[in-house]
This record gives C-alpha cells, structure tokens and sequence, in this order.
C-alpha cells in the first residue's frame, strides 16, 4: 500500500511540475506572440531594416515580424 501511495504521490508531482513549467512558458510567449496574428502567407518587402522582435530574435524588417505574429519590436538587430 506504502508503494502505491508513494508512486501517486510522485505522478502527482510530476504533473504539478509539468502544468507550471507549461503555464510560465506560455505567459512568456503570450505577451509576445499573438498567434491569431501569424500569417504565413503574407507578402513582404524584403527590405532590410532589421527588427528585434520580443521573443529575442531579429527579422529582417516589420512586416516578417508582424507575419510571425510578434507583438512588440524595436528598431536593429537583437544582441
């Protein structure tokens, strides 16, 4: 009985772990990325004026981040 208590104790611990860990991944992203705006299909320019985007990365002008779905960018390359 000890055996099966100790093991759903532990199933228990893990999900906990594995919820938080999904719940503070996706508040990261979800400030960020707004994935209703992700439009792969978009047409841009392929100017370069570098953004950094608020996920970290750089893309290559405003509209490749905004097709991405970020969010919040500012001007020049990420460091």
């Amino acid at each position: 009985m000890k055996n099966i208590s100790l093991y759903f104790i532990s199933f228990l611990a893990v999900l906990f772990l594995a919820a938080t860990c999904e719940k503070a991944q996706s508040a990261k992203n979800g400030d960020c990325i707004d994935a209703a705006k992700i439009n792969p299909n978009q047409v841009c320019n392929r100017d370069y004026h570098p953004v950094c985007g608020c996920d970290g990365k750089t893309y290559s002008n405003p509209c490749t981040a905004e097709k991405s779905g970020v969010t919040k960018w500012v001007e020049g390359k990420c460091n």
